[in-house]
């Protein structure tokens, strides 16, 4: 189309020609919203920038949404990930950071990292039809967990072991007697039917994952308020002079030291569980489902945990220091999905569910606390993991609960 025959009558680069690529327009519906005649170097070389808008539905309707599931997703080829990746991040407006290759627990996926307006991390997740949930019918607790492992979940129904002392050879005559103990492995087996997610099949949608949960009811202090309240400074003054690093008021403020030896704040906002979730939609965004929550933590594994049935004592598991293990801790790293997510049993994810908020991935710390050891302890961060006694109110606990944004793709397909 030459210049002469457009709007753009008052170009001041004569016999210009633009060519709009046809397949463009026609597989793709661009509208041209603006073009820019521009000199790249002298009014000699002169180039063309065409700025285009492109209509969400159109563009999607290009991308088959079988390719956005599994096992259709997983047999494309690396070059038409990418290139389905990269329409995905300029259907939602989110920048490309890179693409990345995640494997852990002998699963797998090729994705990519995109970082929206507002500064969160994302990544894709495709969609799959799986079995989530665990069946501990007809299943003994020999078939399902290790002599290590069966030691430790006898270990709290030992009679007496906290007010005696027992020598080595003692404790074990104990946890042998316990294993044999009808009642207290009923009393188990009770446990894990009643405070597990039932097993069946699901069709989890495609989404965009949060990387990272972040926490609720804090909010952060600027540095310039820090600096100016006089208050803030003396608690910081009186925490150094103790050679603590942080200090805080309950529910109220937290003042803390980083590597980088500055001091920063944040200010505690009682918070409702139906607040954050409209503040969350506010965004356009949305919390992850139960199901969706557990597909995201074990992408469908059938054990109790991503890489098993059994604890690995081996493990540098955080709040466990006393097992001697130096490093990152282990499941503070990034799963198969290129997610940190069920790592840390007192961070419970908020999920929601027709109505119903819940908890998956921790207790708030509760077995732990409580003493009962490594593998009750974790229990809480398998995904199937669902506390039949949690009592849901109506305010967030700051201290405990955090969320993780999501963004169902299937939902923009209607």
């Amino acid at each position: 189309i030459s210049h002469e025959n457009t709007p753009f009558t008052g170009c001041p680069v004569k016999g210009v020609h633009i060519i709009i690529g046809a397949f463009c327009v026609i597989h793709y519906n661009i509208i041209i919203d603006k073009i820019h005649f521009y000199d790249k170097e002298d009014s000699n070389n002169c180039c063309v920038r065409i700025c285009v808008k492109i209509r969400r539905g159109e563009i999607m309707r290009s991308i088959p949404i079988k390719k956005l599931y599994n096992p259709q997703y997983d047999l494309l080829s690396i070059s038409d990930k990418e290139e389905l990746l990269d329409q995905i991040g300029e259907i939602y407006n989110l920048e490309l950071i890179s693409f990345k290759y995640f494997a852990a627990f002998r699963q797998s996926t090729y994705t990519a990292v995109y970082r929206s307006h507002d500064g969160i991390d994302f990544v894709f997740v495709p969609g799959d039809t799986v079995t989530l949930g665990f069946d501990f019918k007809n299943k003994p607790l020999q078939d399902i967990f290790n002599d290590e492992n069966l030691v430790e979940l006898a270990y709290p129904f030992v009679e007496g072991y906290e007010e005696e002392i027992f020598s080595e050879d003692d404790v074990q005559t104990k946890i042998r007697e316990t294993l044999e103990d009808e009642e207290v492995l009923s009393n188990i087996e009770t446990y894990f039917k009643h405070n597990f997610t039932q097993e069946d099949e699901f069709v989890i949608h495609p989404l965009l994952v949060q990387k990272e949960y972040s926490q609720t009811c804090w909010t952060p202090i600027s540095d310039e308020e820090l600096r100016q309240n006089k208050e803030w400074q003396q608690m910081i003054e009186k925490a150094e002079s103790k050679g603590l690093s942080e200090t805080m008021i309950h529910n109220t403020i937290c003042l803390y030291q980083t590597d980088d030896n500055n001091w920063y704040g944040k200010l505690y906002e009682e918070t409702t569980f139906k607040e954050l979730l409209q503040n969350i939609k506010k965004h356009g965004y949305s919390l992850p489902t139960r199901r969706e929550w557990e597909y995201l933590a074990g992408k469908g594994c059938r054990t109790i945990f991503p890489w098993g049935n059994n604890i690995d004592f081996s493990m540098n598991l955080k709040h466990m220091e006393w097992m001697d293990n130096d490093g990152e801790y282990t499941l503070e790293k990034e799963n198969f999905f290129g997610l940190i997510i069920g790592d840390d049993p007192y961070c419970r994810e908020i999920v929601y569910d027709e109505d119903e908020f819940s908890y998956k991935g921790g207790d708030g710390g509760c077995n732990i606390c409580g003493g009962l050891g490594v593998m009750w302890g974790y229990l809480p961060v398998s995904p199937y993991f669902q506390d039949s006694e949690m009592v849901i109110g109506d305010n967030i606990n700051g201290g405990y609960d955090f969320f993780r944004r999501v963004v169902r793709i299937n939902d923009n397909m209607k």
